[in-house]
């Protein structure tokens, strides 16, 4: 788990692709994700942030300020009211590298920064590299890590809290 202090300053990502960044509470048609999954995140109160080239949808960001379930872990994210959770980000293939991504998480945070959020937390599973790069560049630090087994239906966590700032918490955790 990430965290960003929004109190801080929060420098923009320059993309290597050009790109309008919008973020919307509506449903729409995004090729990649079921219309009902949309929907029903943004029925909950969700955002979504959508990068663009040429008018056509590259990349897009969730982004939730309510319990959210993390599936890569199996557990739920209790969102404190004043932080949001960015989750489930996309890039098209033709467009990774560019730095879209980062845009779109400093994008989503400046956004929460300007609605009175404290803090903005992303995850990414540790053999995610290329992700994990992409929320370092934006200036998040790691404060959690979180061992996930699931042997047989047996399932078990194990969190090592580093520095915390954020009062959100894991559904699983002590």
């Amino acid at each position: 788990m990430y965290d960003f202090d929004l109190k801080k300053r929060i420098s923009m990502v320059e993309t290597e692709a050009v790109v309008d960044v919008s973020v919307h509470g509506k449903p729409l048609v995004l090729g990649r994700l079921q219309r009902s999954v949309i929907e029903s995140r943004l029925e909950k109160g969700d955002k979504i942030f959508i990068a663009k080239h040429n008018g056509n949808p590259v990349a897009y960001l969730f982004a939730a300020t309510s319990k959210t379930y993390i599936g890569e872990i199996d557990d739920w994210l209790i969102v404190n009211g004043r932080e949001v959770y960015l989750y489930d980000a996309f890039t098209a293939p033709e467009f990774r590298g560019k730095r879209i991504y980062p845009r779109l998480i400093t994008e989503a945070s400046d956004y929460f920064k300007n609605r009175s959020c404290k803090h903005a937390m992303i995850f990414s599973a540790a053999r995610n590299i290329t992700s994990i790069k992409g929320i370092e560049r934006c200036g998040f630090k790691c404060y959690e890590t979180v061992w996930y087994r699931n042997f047989l239906g047996w399932k078990s966590w194990r969190y090592q809290v580093r520095q915390r700032s954020v009062d959100s918490r894991l559904s699983n955790e002590n």
